[in-house]
Formats: C-alpha cells, sequence, structure tokens
C-alpha cells in the first residue's frame, strides 16, 4: 500500500471483517493512523489472508496484529458467519510475518471502544445523553443477527455472550402472539431481531418484502403493523437487557437494523418501555442510549486491545 513508506515505524494492523467488507488500518503509537484507513469487499478475496497481503502490498505485517471478526471466537480460532473464512491466529502469525495475532469477536471490538469513543461516532437518541458515565454500559448489536456485550467503564473490560441464541423473553413473545396464532418460528431472540428476522415477521403477517426499506416504504397497512410490531417487541427486549446488564453508563445500537428500528420515526416506540419504567426509583428512564454512526469505531477497539498488547509484552 502506497501509506506504507510513510508509516514505517507502524507498531500494529487492526482490521474489522464484517460480513461484506473488511476494514484495516495501520496502528502506530498514538493510535490508528487515519490515511491508512481502508475498506475492501469480502467477495473480491477467497480468503481473510488474501485480502490483509493484498492490503500490506507484499510488506510483512507489523509486530501486532488484531482482527474483530463478525462471528464466533474461540480463542485463537474463529469463523465468518455468512463467509467460508475461517481464522487461525497461529497461521496467521506466521504467513503475514507478524509477531502477535490476536481474535477478536467484532461485537467485543465495539465493545473495547466505548469508553473512549469520540463524540461524533455516535448519535444521541435523546435529549440529555452524554457520554462518559460511570459503572457499565452495553452494546447492543442488531444486524445479520444480534449479539450484546457489557463493558465495565472503569476497567474496560468487556464481556462477550451469545445472546442472540437466547429464548426470547415471554413478555416480548406476548407481543407477537397478539398478531399471529404460532409464534414457533420466533424460538430464539436472532430469530426475530436481525434483518432477517424482520422480514419473517413481516411475511407472517402478509407482506413479502426483500428489505427492511421496502417495507417501510409500502403502502401495505400490514407493513405498518409488522414494523410498529417489531419496535415495540424490541423495546421490551431493551428493558429486559436494562435488568439483566443494569447499563448506567450508557446503551449503545449498532447494526444495519439498529440503524433502521433506531429512526426518528420508530426510535421513540422502542425507548418507551425503558423511559416509562418506575424500577429502582426511575434510574432505567435516565440510562443514556446512543447509535453508533461511525463505521471505523470497531477499529478503535481493536486498537484499544492491540496497544494493550503491546503494553503487556514490554
Amino acid at each position: 500500500m502506497e501509506s506504507w513508506a510513510a508509516h514505517d515505524k507502524a507498531i500494529g494492523l487492526v482490521a474489522d471483517v464484517g460480513g461484506t467488507n473488511t476494514r484495516l488500518a495501520l496502528v502506530g503509537q498514538g493510535g490508528v493512523l487515519p490515511e491508512t484507513v481502508v475498506s475492501r469487499p469480502n467477495a473480491k478475496f477467497d480468503s481473510f489472508l488474501d485480502l490483509a497481503q493484498d492490503y500490506l502490498s507484499g510488506h510483512s505485517a507489523p509486530p501486532f496484529v488484531v482482527i474483530a471478526v463478525a462471528g464466533p471466537v474461540a480463542g485463537k480460532h474463529a469463523r465468518l458467519t455468512n463467509r467460508n473464512w475461517d481464522f487461525d491466529a497461529d497461521a496467521l502469525t506466521e504467513a503475514l510475518g507478524a509477531s502477535d495475532v490476536t481474535l477478536m469477536n467484532d461485537l467485543e471490538a465495539l465493545g473495547q471502544a466505548v469508553p473512549s469513543v469520540a463524540p461524533d461516532a455516535v448519535q444521541p437518541l435523546h435529549e440529555g445523553a452524554t457520554l462518559g458515565g460511570s459503572g457499565q454500559a452495553l452494546v447492543v448489536g442488531l444486524g445479520t443477527g444480534f449479539n450484546v456485550s457489557a463493558v465495565h467503564m472503569a476497567s474496560g473490560a468487556v464481556l462477550i455472550s451469545e445472546m442472540g441464541h437466547a429464548s426470547l423473553p415471554a413478555n416480548v413473545l406476548s407481543v407477537l402472539q397478539a398478531h399471529m396464532p404460532d409464534t414457533s418460528r420466533f424460538d430464539t431472540v436472532e430469530n426475530l431481531f436481525s434483518g432477517v428476522g424482520l422480514l419473517r415477521l413481516a411475511r407472517v403477517i402478509g407482506v413479502d418484502v426483500d428489505s427492511a426499506e421496502a417495507l417501510a416504504k409500502s403502502d401495505d397497512p400490514r407493513a405498518k403493523e409488522a414494523l410498529e410490531t417489531c419496535a415495540d417487541a424490541f423495546g421490551l427486549m431493551v428493558r429486559e437487557l436494562a435488568y439483566a446488564y443494569f447499563p448506567r453508563a450508557g446503551l449503545y445500537f449498532n447494526g444495519s437494523l439498529a440503524k433502521f428500528l433506531m429512526a426518528p420515526e420508530r426510535r421513540e416506540r422502542v425507548l418507551a418501555p425503558l423511559r416509562s419504567d418506575p424500577g429502582f426509583d426511575g434510574q432505567f428512564s435516565r440510562i443514556p442510549a446512543f447509535l453508533f454512526v461511525s463505521d471505523t469505531v470497531a477499529l478503535g477497539g481493536c486498537t484499544a486491545r492491540l496497544l494493550a498488547r503491546v503494553r503487556e509484552s514490554a
């Protein structure tokens, strides 16, 4: 890459591997080198290694590499959920010529970024929402799939989960039962709260469209019913998550479906159950809520992990 010669003192490489695109950047002692950030379409490459080597233009990687993957991560191994890409940290270390390769889930990377996230990387979802609270925060990823990660703001520690595979809470199911006799298609959180889940809900209600945008533009009254049902159900899910994680430092939403449901015309339906909950002296009504609007937040989280690895190895 052209910028490699200008930044030959880079100490790291970070990558955010999504289902469609991968973002990469070089990292210096002060963080991401902005002019090195690029986005590459996954479809043009047979593997992440091919993509990374193309980015490096024949050079070895810097000593430290951190890769966020949109899929399950188990130690030194990971797999991209919707593409046949496997990741082996040891094999990548050797192939890239690096000293240390760390794999992490993409939502964990977002959690790593929360304590120092830039104000222009988020959109406040209600008046009075401010960054930098103490205690715990919660990242809610809502796009191709669903998951959450809890963040301890003081230490930066991130706890990951597989909430998308959990069963839907009873109060969320009750919202669906008011619109359909059989809710068995929505047996897990992800089977409702995902891009595919929303379209499945629309079809059960009677609207067959191929995107959330098409659903929003439809004149069919059942399309409005599907949208409102999803927003109302998600609002109850958010309240359940607030009780489970008590994120007084903020709720951070990310993903294509999150952006859709948190559009101005729908966000109040989602936030209403939380805002009206009297529990714990009304503390839930004061939880700040934000939407990630920057595409490079996960790179910031990868960088935080990378710099920590550098300190650990010193």
